[in-house]
């Protein structure tokens, strides 16, 4: 069990120190113009659909962290079950009625992001479900990966 804690924390900060590298040789060209030397790109939503994607982000960082400790305990059906219903593909459109879905006032490449995390979510549930350690691994450094590629390139205010 220490291997897979290990292992997942090695993913996890491999993750941050990709995404630390790239921050570091996108400030290295300087600021694009953006307000504070911010390079990533401005998504402007409404307050409602910020708060809801907020929200959202909050509740899938708290999944992931509940997934790792279930990987680590190699609990993988349990870390299944929190993928699919809290990250997964069957977590999506839940705003929909409320007409204030984050998704509907993402540029393309950010709802193409949020679409990956999603399916890599699933792929992590099906793998889980499969008891299949590897490969719930690579899916978990994917969701993980996403989440890096979006937070590093678009911002919301």
């Amino acid at each position: 069990m220490k291997k897979i804690a290990l292992f997942a924390a090695s993913v996890f900060l491999i993750a941050i120190q990709s995404a630390y590298g790239a921050q570091q040789a996108v400030a290295g060209q300087g600021s694009s113009g953006t307000a504070g030397g911010d390079p990533r790109q401005l998504v402007s939503m409404p307050a409602e659909a910020r708060q809801l994607m907020r929200r959202d982000m909050l509740d899938h960082l708290a999944a992931l962290n509940e997934i790792i400790g279930h990987i680590a305990a190699n609990k993988l059906a349990a870390a299944a079950e929190v993928a699919e219903t809290r990250m997964g593909k069957s977590s999506m459109g839940k705003h929909r009625a409320t007409g204030m879905g984050p998704g509907r006032f993402m540029p393309p490449e950010m709802r193409s992001i949020g679409w990956s995390m999603h399916q890599s979510a699933t792929e992590l549930a099906q793998a889980a479900m499969e008891d299949d350690l590897k490969a719930t691994n690579m899916a978990l450094n994917k969701v993980t990966a996403a989440c890096v590629a979006c937070h590093f390139s678009f911002r919301t205010r």
